[in-house]
């Protein structure tokens, strides 16, 4: 039985399914709700904030509605967390491009 759920999860992950593992569904859950809250309040933030002092991503921020950004970040980070990385640990940098460019597929797709 492991080997079968080891060759699932493999066979997941190289198909970029990995989000729709039982357990990632049940993590995706509680995160849901507190990611969304917290881009909420940014989104608010930046955008009751003059151009001046406003942060460099403000205007990507308001592209999207936060249930939306949020389910993008899960999924996103999920993929890559559990694909290719053999002790689960994934760059900032890449992390960050790689949710940038979803981002902009969704809104511009």
């Amino acid at each position: 039985m492991v080997d079968e759920y080891r060759e699932l999860e493999k066979e997941m992950c190289e198909k970029s399914l990995a989000p729709n593992l039982p357990y990632v569904k049940h993590m995706f859950l509680g995160w849901f709700q507190p990611l969304k809250d917290v881009i909420e309040r940014e989104q608010r933030l930046q955008k009751n904030k003059s151009k001046k002092v406003r942060a460099a991503y403000a205007p990507h921020i308001e592209l999207l509605p936060a249930d939306k950004m949020a389910v993008i970040v899960m999924h996103k980070m999920m993929g890559l967390v559990m694909s290719g990385h053999e002790d689960g640990c994934i760059q900032v940098v890449q992390a960050a491009v790689s949710i940038g460019i979803a981002i902009e597929h969704e809104v511009w797709g």
